[in-house]
C-alpha cells in the first residue's frame, strides 16, 4: 500500500485508538464488581437533583440563594459549604436488598427539599463500624456508603457549637 506520510500517520492514530477502545472494553468486563453481583449503585437523591434546602435535625439549615448557599446558623460558609452541598447532589451508594438491623433512635435525620418535588426527602443516617447506612424514607430504600463519605456530607464544623 502506498500512502503519504500523513496517510500513514492517520492509519497509526486510528489503530492506536481502536486498540485503546478494545483494552478499555475488556478491562470493564474483567474487573467489574464480581465481589457482589447484587450490589446496585444508585444516586441517593435521584438523577441531577437541584437541592433547595437541607435541614440537619434542628442543628442547621442550608438554603440555596441563587447559585450559592447560606447556612443558618453560620457554622460553614464559602467553599466548604459549596463542597458539602456538591457532595449531597452527587453521592452514590449501593442499594441494599435487605433491611439492616439498626437502632432507630440513633438516626441522624436530614430533610431535603428538591426542586420539582412536592414532598421533601427525609434521610436517616446510621453510622456503623465501617460504613454509613442511609434510609431514604421517600423511596423506602437502604443505601450503603463508605464511612469516608460521611466527612464530605457532614463536615465536623457542622456539629461544632
Amino acid at each position: 500500500m502506498k500512502l503519504s506520510r500523513t496517510g500513514w500517520n492517520n492509519v497509526i492514530i486510528f489503530v492506536v485508538m481502536t486498540f485503546i477502545l478494545v483494552i478499555n472494553a475488556t478491562n470493564k468486563q474483567i474487573f467489574s464488581n464480581d465481589v457482589d453481583n447484587n450490589a446496585i449503585e444508585q444516586r441517593l437523591l435521584g438523577n441531577s437533583p437541584v437541592i433547595l434546602t437541607l435541614a440537619l435535625h434542628n442543628n442547621m439549615l442550608v438554603e440555596r440563594i441563587g447559585r450559592t448557599w447560606r447556612a443558618t446558623p453560620v457554622k460553614l460558609s464559602g467553599q466548604a459549604l459549596d463542597q458539602m452541598m456538591m457532595s449531597w447532589q452527587q453521592v452514590v451508594g449501593n442499594v441494599l436488598t435487605t433491611s439492616p438491623v439498626v437502632d432507630k433512635k440513633m438516626a441522624l435525620i436530614i430533610t431535603i427539599n428538591i426542586a420539582g418535588q412536592e414532598q421533601e426527602t427525609v434521610l436517616h443516617l446510621y453510622s456503623v463500624t465501617d460504613e454509613l447506612l442511609v434510609f431514604n424514607q421517600k423511596s423506602q430504600l437502604w443505601f450503603s456508603l463508605p464511612m469516608q463519605i460521611f466527612q464530605q456530607l457532614l463536615p465536623s464544623q457542622v456539629f461544632n457549637n
